[in-house]
C-alpha cells in the first residue's frame, strides 16, 4: 500500500507551519532592501547574501531559484546569494547568520529552512553549501549540515537539524555559508522560512489529498478514482500505525488503517487509501480527509480538501507547449532541446516554436504570446496558462500531462495549390457553456536558412554551462548551414484568439461539433514538412482546454503531387513488403512506418532518388500482426499507403 511519491504532489512545499512552540522565526517577506536586517555577514566576493524576490536576486540571474520561483510574483521574499554574475569573484566564503537565539529555557530544539540548492558542478568545480552553528557570537563555527542538493527543481525543499546538543545554550547563531568550489559562474543557493522550535512528541499532519488541482479532479461517472494522501510526521515520535479517512460531500466516512510502519520524525510518504470513491453524476463533490493518531497532540494539521468533478468521459489529452525562441536568444538552443525530448517520453503534446525578431517570425503570433503572458524569449507556455520554469520543464510536464482536456478534438487536413482545409469535430465530456473558440496553427519542420540572420546564438558553446544536447560542443553561434529548425508556428489562423463562432456557445455533453478551417501558406514553405494543430480555446481566459495534431504532414491532393503509382506488395505481407513509387523529378525522399497511433517504429533516413520509378524492400519481420501505415516524404508532398502484416 505505501507508495514512492507521486509526481502529482511535487508542486506542493512542506514547509510545515503549526501551534509547535516558535523560538526563532525569519521568513524574510518584511525586510524592507536587499540587506537582510539584524543577519551579520562576511563574503569573500564582490556581494553578500541578499534578500529580495526570488527573480531578482542577483540583478535577475538567481540560478535556479530565479527559474523555478519566478511564477511567485508577489511578497515572498527569499535569502540568497546568485553566483552566475560571470567572472571569477572568489566566492569561497560566503557567510550570512541570524542574530542571537536563546535555548537556555529549552531542553531540546530543532532548525528548519527550506533550500533551493543545486550543487551544481562546472568545468570540474563543484560549489558547497554549509549550515552551521556558533556560540561564541560568530568567532568560531561548527558545520551541521553539508546541503545536499534539490531532488526536484520545482519548488523549496524543508530541511530539518536537531539542536539538542545546544539545549539550554543562551547564545547561538545558525549560520548559512556558500562556497564557489572555486569555481565562476555557478548557480547559488537559496533559503526561506528558517525557524528554530520545539516539537511535539506526538503529531502527524495530513499535507494534501488528490486531487490536488480543478484540472485533475475529473472523473468518469461510474468508475472509481483512488485517493492518494501526502502524510508528514511533525512530531518527535516515530510513527508505527494510524488511519486514513475521507467523506465524499455527506456520504460515509471511508476508512483505512495503516499499520506496521515506521514514519520517522519530520519525514513525509505517500498513501493510496484502499478503498476507491466513485461518482455517478457530472455535478461537482466535496471531499474532506482527515489522519487519526492515537495521542496525537495538535489537530489544526489533521485536514485536508479536495474535490470531485464527474464527466461523461475523459478526453484524450494533447498538452499545447507553445515555446518562445529567437535565433538572436542564446539560451533557445535549451527550449528547442525541451521540445525534441517531448517526443520519446510517450507524451502526446502539440509543439510550436514561436520565433521573435528572425526570418521564422509570425509576428502576430509572436507579439500576442509575449504581451499576453508578461513573458521575454525564452518562455514555454503550457495550455497558455501556465509559464513554465525553464529550469523545471520535466517536473512540470509529469503532472500537467494529466490535466483534464475538457473535448475530444479530432480533424484530418489536406493542402491543395496554397490552400490547407483542416476538418474535425469537438466532442465534450461534459456541457460547456461560453465562447469558445478555434485556432489553427500551421508549423513547419525542417526549416534551414543561409544567412547569418538564421544563425544560432549559442550560450552552451564551449561546455560553459554544462552538457546540452550537444551545443555544448558547438561554436557560438551555430552557423546557419549547421542548424536546422523544427515545430517553427509559421502561422496561426486566424488569430491567436480563435476564430469566433467555430463553435456554438452552448455545447452539451457527448456531443459532436462539426467544424472547418481553411487559410492560404506562404509557397516558400516546404509543402512536404507542415503540419496542422488545432487549439480549443476558452476565450474568457484564453487558456487552451485541449489541442491536437497531426501525427504526419499535411497530405498534398493537388495534381502536383510528387508520387505517382505508388505501390506496396505484397498486402498483406509477411517477412518483407516491397515499396515502389514514381517521382516526376530527382528529390530526396524520407521513409517511415508507424503504427495506426502514430508511433514511429521505423525509419529510413533521408536519401536521394531518381526521377521515375524507384523500388525498395522495407524489413517488417520483426514488427507483429496489424494494420501500419507507410508514410513518404518530399519537400513537395507527402503520402501515406496501409499496410497489413500477417505471419
Amino acid at each position: 500500500m505505501k507508495k514512492t511519491i507521486l509526481s502529482v504532489f511535487i508542486l506542493f512545499s512542506i514547509f510545515h507551519t503549526n501551534a509547535q512552540t516558535i523560538i526563532f522565526y525569519e521568513p524574510f517577506d518584511a525586510m524592507a532592501g536587499y540587506s537582510i536586517t539584524g543577519w551579520p555577514y562576511q563574503f569573500s566576493g564582490v556581494v553578500p547574501w541578499q534578500c529580495g524576490l526570488p527573480y531578482s536576486i542577483g540583478g535577475g540571474c538567481m540560478m535556479p531559484a530565479g527559474g523555478a520561483m519566478s511564477t511567485s510574483i508577489g511578497t515572498n521574499k527569499i535569502a540568497g546569494f546568485a553566483e552566475c554574475t560571470g567572472p571569477d569573484h572568489n566566492d569561497s566564503n560566503v557567510l550570512t547568520y541570524t542574530p542571537i537565539i536563546n535555548l537556555s529555557s529549552y531542553s531540546e530544539a530543532w532548525l528548519r529552512y527550506d533550500s533551493y540548492f543545486s550543487r551544481y558542478t562546472r568545468m570540474g568545480d563543484t560549489e558547497t553549501a554549509t549550515v552551521e552553528i556558533s556560540t561564541d557570537n560568530g568567532s568560531t563555527w561548527t558545520v551541521l549540515e553539508h546541503v545536499a542538493p534539490n531532488t526536484a527543481f520545482v519548488r523549496f525543499e524543508t530541511h530539518y537539524i536537531n539542536l539538542g546538543a545546544y539545549a539550554h545554550a543562551s547564545n547561538i547563531r545558525i549560520g548559512f555559508r556558500y562556497n564557489d568550489g572555486g569555481g565562476y559562474n555557478m548557480q547559488g543557493w537559496a533559503i526561506d522560512n528558517v525557524c528554530v522550535f520545539k516539537p511535539f512528541r506526538k503529531d502527524l499532519s495530513l499535507l494534501a489529498i488528490t486531487p490536488t488541482d480543478s484540472l485533475l479532479s475529473y472523473v468518469q461517472t461510474g468508475y472509481g478514482f483512488s485517493h492518494d494522501f501526502r502524510i508528514f510526521n511533525a512530531g518527535l515520535d516515530t510513527i508505527h500505525s494510524f488511519s486514513l479517512n475521507y467523506r465524499l460531500a455527506s456520504g460515509a466516512i471511508k476508512t483505512n488503517s495503516i499499520t506496521g510502519l515506521a514514519l520517522l520524525p519530520f519525514s513525509t510518504t505517500d498513501f493510496t487509501h484502499a478503498i476507491r470513491d466513485s461518482i455517478f453524476s457530472t455535478n461537482t463533490f466535496n471531499v474532506t480527509a482527515w489522519v487519526t493518531l492515537d495521542s496525537d497532540e495538535y489537530h489544526a494539521n489533521d485536514t485536508a480538501f479536495a474535490q470531485l468533478r464527474g464527466a461523461d468521459f475523459i478526453p484524450h489529452k494533447a498538452l499545447a507547449i507553445e515555446s518562445g525562441e529567437g535565433t538572436y536568444n542564446g539560451w533557445t538552443p535549451r527550449n528547442m532541446y525541451y521540445l525534441k525530448s517531448v517526443v520519446p517520453r510517450d507524451i502526446d503534446a502539440t509543439l510550436i516554436s514561436v520565433h521573435e525578431a528572425d526570418p521564422m517570425t509570425d509576428t502576430p503570433y509572436h507579439d500576442y504570446m509575449l504581451y499576453s503572458a508578461w513573458n521575454y524569449v525564452p518562455y514555454i507556455q503550457f495550455d497558455r496558462r501556465l509559464s513554465v520554469p525553464l529550469d523545471s520543464f520535466f517536473d512540470f510536464l509529469d503532472i500537467q500531462k494529466n490535466t483534464f482536456g475538457f473535448a475530444d478534438v479530432n480533424f484530418n487536413g489536406t493542402i491543395s495549390g496554397n490552400s490547407v482545409t483542416v476538418s474535425g469535430s469537438v466532442t465534450p465530456a461534459i456541457n460547456m457553456d461560453g465562447d469558445h473558440r478555434l485556432a489553427l496553427v500551421i508549423t513547419e519542420d525542417g526549416v534551414t536558412g543561409t544567412t547569418a540572420a538564421y544563425d544560432q546564438v549559442n550560450n552552451y558553446a564551449s561546455g560553459l554551462l554544462g552538457p546540452m544536447d550537444g551545443y555544448e560542443t558547438r561554436s557560438n553561434p551555430v552557423p546557419a548551414t549547421d542548424m536546422v529548425y523544427n515545430y517553427v508556428g509559421r502561422q496561426i489562423y486566424p488569430n491567436p484568439e480563435g476564430m469566433a463562432g467555430a463553435l456554438p456557445t452552448h455545447m452539451l455533453a457527448s456531443h459532436t461539433y462539426n467544424f472547418t478551417l481553411t487559410t492560404t501558406i506562404d509557397p516558400a514553405w516546404q509543402t512536404g514538412k507542415l503540419k496542422a494543430n488545432v487549439l480549443l480555446i476558452r476565450h474568457a481566459d484564453s487558456s487552451v482546454l485541449n489541442s491536437n495534431h497531426m501525427q504526419f504532414y499535411l497530405s498534398t491532393t493537388n495534381t502536383e503531387l510528387p508520387f505517382k503509382n505508388t505501390v506496396l506488395y505484397p498486402n498483406p505481407a509477411n517477412e518483407t513488403a516491397h515499396l515502389s513509387f514514381d517521382l516526376t523529378q530527382n528529390e530526396p525522399v524520407k521513409i517511415i512506418i508507424t503504427d495506426l497511433a502514430g508511433r514511429l517504429l521505423y525509419e529510413q533516413p533521408e536519401a536521394n532518388y531518381h526521377a521515375g520509378l524507384n523500388k525498395i524492400t522495407l524489413p517488417i519481420s520483426q514488427f507483429s500482426n496489424g494494420i501500419y501505415l507507410v508514410n513518404l516524404f518530399t519537400n513537395d508532398g507527402t503520402k501515406s499507403l496501409k499496410l497489413e502484416i500477417l505471419h
